[in-house]
């Protein structure tokens, strides 16, 4: 409650020098757009569209798809560690300065990894939720600006620039800064689960990997990654939604074939896995894994999960290695939230589990709608 009695200072405070027209109720929740992961998929490696070098090696040859039969815990425990980020944004109302606007939001965004033990019970391992006010650098003069630095340096509070655009938040406009708010929320939550992967890292083997919820495609953590020089860190991404305009191709000459996302997704069987494409340069080496198979459900890109793994040595990754981690990730979907969340179908259960203990630490809506008024 301090924080929130903090923040109702800040806004306090702020309104004797600027016109404030206050979010009906003091605060709005906003909600994230569906298709947002997806968009922060396709940002993440825009430049690349045609994906037609595949990334593994095995002396009997490199097929398009490969079998991967679940390998459960009690047979191989591989995966160790779970990590996901969650936010809950609100609008509170928009600052009106002279010829001047911006939209104010406030934000808690928090990150999670849970550990599993040889038993199978999932601890916590580490959490962390921050506060975020965010408001728009160029839509106000300095002085204001300056003001609201120096009322939300002292408290559990940071202060957010909605006009700065970073990897995730550049996809959206700055015309709406109201819509953009998500994008800078995103990004923020990225930045604390980065900090949480350099937390586990020490911890991490090649045989207790660390599992990201979504993509591993962007700074500052691939420069944490390139500093591995033995081998890939036992760590991967994977994403339930992911960007549905690359276009794979697979041999040489005449005899080449190229896949839409939406035709190699359709010919991949359950319990099997595409190859692995290069992304950066072979920074990065993704894939596809079916965790459950089509016949109940609406179309072929859901019961799918986009893998990525990091190589710093920009060298072809085992097939071996790939074959294993998709065994082991066929084995997590046994357990769902069906019902429970509309990707049930992706998801794999220690990550919903995260996510959820994240959620249960954020201040409920009621509360901060109560404490957050302008006046």
């Amino acid at each position: 409650m301090k924080m929130l009695k903090d923040l109702h200072h800040v806004l306090k405070t702020i309104a004797q020098d600027v016109e404030v027209l206050p979010a009906v109720g003091g605060a709005v929740e906003d909600f994230e757009r569906p298709d947002f992961e997806e968009r922060e998929d396709q940002a993440l490696n825009e430049e690349e569209k045609v994906f037609e070098i595949i990334y593994e090696r095995d002396p009997r040859g490199i097929c398009t798809f490969r079998p991967v039969a679940p390998l459960g815990r009690t047979d191989f425990h591989l995966f160790r560690y779970f990590l996901d980020g969650s936010f809950r944004s609100y609008f509170l109302g928009t600052i009106l300065e002279h010829d001047r606007e911006t939209p104010v939001h406030f934000a808690q965004v928090g990150a999670c990894v849970l550990y599993r033990d040889d038993h199978g019970s999932l601890h916590r391992e580490a959490l962390e939720v921050r506060n975020v006010l965010l408001a728009g650098r160029n839509r106000l003069s300095d002085s204001v600006w300056k003001r609201l630095e120096e009322l939300t340096a002292s408290g559990n509070l940071s202060l957010v620039d909605l006009t700065e655009n970073d990897i995730v938040s550049r996809v959206l406009s700055d015309l709406d800064l109201r819509n953009k708010a998500t994008g800078k929320v995103r990004f923020a939550m990225h930045m604390l689960e980065v900090e949480m992967i350099q937390r586990v890292l020490p911890q991490l083997s090649e045989d207790a990997w660390l599992v990201v919820d979504g993509s591993l495609l962007f700074e500052p953590l691939l420069s944490v990654f390139a500093r591995f020089s033995q081998g890939p860190p036992a760590v991967i991404g994977v994403s339930k939604n992911f960007r549905k305009d690359p276009q794979f191709v697979f041999g040489r000459g005449p005899r080449a074939e190229r896949y839409s996302i939406y035709k190699l997704l359709a010919d991949l069987q359950v319990a099997h896995r595409t190859a692995a494409f290069s992304a950066r340069g072979g920074k990065v080496v993704f894939w596809y894994v079916r965790l459950w198979e089509q016949r109940n459900l609406d179309y072929p890109m859901m019961g799918v999960v986009k893998v990525e793994l990091a190589n710093p040595s920009q060298e072809s990754v085992p097939s071996e290695l790939l074959d294993r981690i998709s065994q082991a990730l066929v084995a997590e979907r046994q357990v769902t939230p069906h019902g429970l969340d509309r990707r049930w179908h992706a998801h794999l259960y220690p990550i919903f589990l995260a996510e959820r203990m994240v959620k249960e630490h954020f201040l409920s809506r009621e509360v901060v709608q109560q404490f957050l008024k302008w006046r």
